[in-house]
Order: structure tokens, then sequence, then C-alpha cells
């Protein structure tokens, strides 16, 4: 590959990389102590913004590699240049999803996976009330639904990032009365004991800016 080709995929990559700070934060903050509640507030503020960040800095990138080559940045320049700034939109395509799905989602499951789990009749939704800024969103009452042990399938919606699915995980696991989760995608199958949570509480547990849908639900049988 010539040097000006390489240079085009570099403004990809770095690109692709800025576009995924948002998830890469988290995960930095977690381990430095500073607790899900920040962390996911910065995940909810900085979602557009390193992605919007991301393509302005590979469209930078690009347009001075066309300006250096050139000599200039008129609209013939880059008209002139246009399969290379192609494969600069590509490669950070590329890049954000390896670094996304294939580096960011296993570290993030395994960060999470190694937090204590505090289990509270509202998870964590009074300390991500606080830290987003919406007192609303902890404005729910534990009413148990007394039917015993039950499964509920649920549909995640705004999941696009790897920090997203083990942070929902995460908050679903500390509401109390929560025996088991498991993740497939955007799909999440949560047993609980319905004789002291509610099904209500799992789904407001999921909060801004996902949210969650009951696709199946079903009572299981006590051993």
């Amino acid at each position: 590959m010539k040097e000006g080709k390489k240079n085009y995929l570099w403004a990809g990559v770095v690109g692709g990389f800025t576009a995924t700070t948002c998830c890469i934060a988290p995960i930095i903050l977690v381990l430095l102590g500073f607790g899900t509640a920040v962390s996911m507030a910065v995940m909810h503020q900085f979602h557009i913004v390193s992605i919007v960040s991301g393509i302005v800095l590979m469209i930078l990138i690009s347009l001075y590699l066309v300006k250096r080559k050139s000599g200039t940045c008129s609209i013939n320049a880059v008209k002139q240049n246009w399969k290379s700034i192609v494969i600069a939109i590509i490669i950070m395509g590329g890049s954000w999803a390896v670094i996304n799905y294939l580096v960011i989602a296993p570290v993030a499951a395994s960060v999470y996976n190694k937090l204590p789990v505090e289990q509270k009749p509202l998870g964590n939704l009074k300390e991500m009330a606080e830290s987003h800024g919406m007192p609303e969103m902890a404005n729910i009452k534990v009413e148990p639904e007394q039917e015993g042990k039950k499964l509920i399938v649920l549909e995640i919606e705004g999941v696009f990032c790897g920090s997203c699915g083990p942070s929902i995980e995460y908050d679903v696991k500390s509401v109390l009365g929560v025996l088991e989760v498991e993740t497939s995608g955007t799909t999440m199958s949560v047993t609980y004991d319905s004789d002291v949570t509610s099904k209500d509480v799992i789904v407001a547990s999921i909060h801004d800016p996902y949210s969650a849908t009951i696709i199946e639900e079903e009572k299981l049988l006590s051993k």
C-alpha cells in the first residue's frame, strides 16, 4: 500500500478510536473507583459527542492529507482524492466496530462481573437518578407480585456500544429479588423472586438512555 493510502488508513483508525471514547471512559472510571453511577452518567452524556468527534477528526485529518498532497484543499482536490477519503470512512467504521465489540465489550464484561453486587429494593436507581440529574427515575414503589419465582425476557433498546450491555446487566443484578440475569445481544432474560420485587422495578432499572420491553413472561415451578 502506498504511503499516502496508509495515512488515510490511520485517519480512519484515529476517528474510529475517538468515536469509542464514550465507551472506554466508563470502564476507566469504574477501575479508578468512581463508581458505576458516575461512569454511566459519562456514557449517557457523551454518546453522541464522541461519535461526532470521531467523524469530525477523521474528516479534518483527511482534508489535511489532501492539502499536503495537492497543496490546496479545494473541491477539485477533494474530488481527485475521493477514493482515499472513502477508504478513511470505511476504515473508521470498521475500527469502531472492532474496538467496540472485540475489545471494549469483553473488557467491560470482565470489569463489571468483578464488581461486588449490593442488592437494594430499587437497585442502583437512586444513585443513577442523582448522577443523571433525573430524580423522576427513582419515583417507583416496590410492589411485589406475590407469584413466586418468575422469568421475564426483555428487548433492550438504545444499546450500541461495548460498555452498554455489561453496565445494564450490573444494574439489573443490583435489584433485590433478582436471581439470575443472562444477556444475548439486545435480549435479556431475568429470573426473579416476585415475592420480593416486581417486573416494573426491573424494567425501570434499565434507565435512560435505554429502555426495555417485556417480550416474554412466565411463572417458574418451585423445586
